[in-house]
């Protein structure tokens, strides 16, 4: 393996969040956008790829002599946390995508409701509870609940725990906003976590006739077909990086 190519870690995937031994938290995403984004960059850099989607990892596996990429897997978000910290100190990155799809909470006990009632504030309830947290949860509750916890922003550690130099790509999910409300929402993100670009779409731009992305940093805005978005992420990343295709 030639030492001058760059190295790549990309993240993909979601997390999963235990209730119980058989349930699990977590979200609809499958890691395909952060396998694509892998396999288009591995002719460019060395790619570290960490992903909860078990499937892909033993295509990868099998493939490996073709595609040079190495693989990690992860399920939850301490998981991941733990996984990335171990990467970054063990090797000086140039660039990160962060594509996975990690919890924004994690469970903190399951409850049986035994009263709910209106508040006389608007949008406020009381809730009797008794806490129902076993091993397996019995399906036996007439109405359950899960209380949620929030997660540590694995996006934030990047520059201010890890203090990660190179180039860091943020990936945004939104649902109902229009797009300059998304443009709006993604530049603000980028900026919070010191990211160099950004990649945001809603829900609806996902699940459209036309699947779409928009590529945002500093100074553009561009939006790119989903089935194009690998191809144009790693052309970026070459640009950055002084990499002839």
């Amino acid at each position: 393996m030639n030492k001058m190519r760059p190295h790549v870690l990309i993240t993909a995937g979601n997390t999963r969040e235990k209730i119980d031994c058989v349930r699990w938290w977590s979200n609809i995403f499958t890691g395909q956008t952060g396998l694509d984004i892998a396999l288009a960059v591995s002719t460019l850099a060395d790619v570290t790829l960490l992903t909860s989607n078990a499937e892909h990892l033993r295509a990868l596996e099998a493939t490996k002599a073709d595609n040079g990429i190495t693989s990690a897997y992860f399920e939850s978000h301490t998981d991941l946390m733990k996984l990335i910290a171990a990467q970054l100190a063990e090797k000086p990155f140039d660039a990160v995508f962060m594509t996975a799809a990690v919890s924004d909470y994690t469970p903190d006990g399951a409850y049986s409701i035994i009263l709910r009632k209106k508040a006389d504030e608007p949008n406020r309830e009381v809730w009797v509870v008794e806490k129902a947290q076993k091993l397996k949860i019995s399906s036996a509750h007439e109405s359950l609940a899960v209380a949620g916890k929030p997660t540590v922003k694995i996006i934030d550690q990047f520059r201010d725990v890890w203090k990660y130099k190179g180039l860091l790509f943020k990936f945004k999910l939104e649902v109902g906003l229009n797009e300059d409300e998304l443009i709006a929402v993604a530049q603000a993100s980028r900026k919070h976590s010191v990211a160099d670009v950004i990649v945001a779409n809603t829900l609806e731009m996902v699940h459209g006739p036309e699947p779409s992305a928009l590529i945002i940093d500093e100074h553009r805005t561009q939006r790119v077909p989903r089935g194009q978005l690998a191809r144009a992420l790693s052309n970026e990343l070459a640009r950055r990086l002084s990499i002839t295709p």
